[in-house]
């Protein structure tokens, strides 16, 4: 059963051409970018969670802030 850590060669990858790898290179470092953007909202939006119910001033992070 193949898995994401030992994906296969693509047997086609040298017929493609040029242009073909290059879009493939450009999806995926949008596809990079994107879930890097998700993941730094998920986490900005956890901190700020954090800091309004008080559960970082448990842990000793004071982050004044005004609304």
């Amino acid at each position: 059963m193949p898995t994401l850590a030992f994906r296969r060669h693509d047997p086609w990858w040298g017929v493609d051409g040029v242009a073909a790898r290059r879009r493939y290179r450009y999806q995926r470092f949008v596809s990079l970018v994107a879930f890097t953007a998700a993941c730094t909202a998920v986490a900005g939006a956890s901190m700020a969670w954090a800091i309004h119910l008080g559960f970082a001033a448990m842990l000793g992070i004071h982050v004044p802030y005004v609304i």
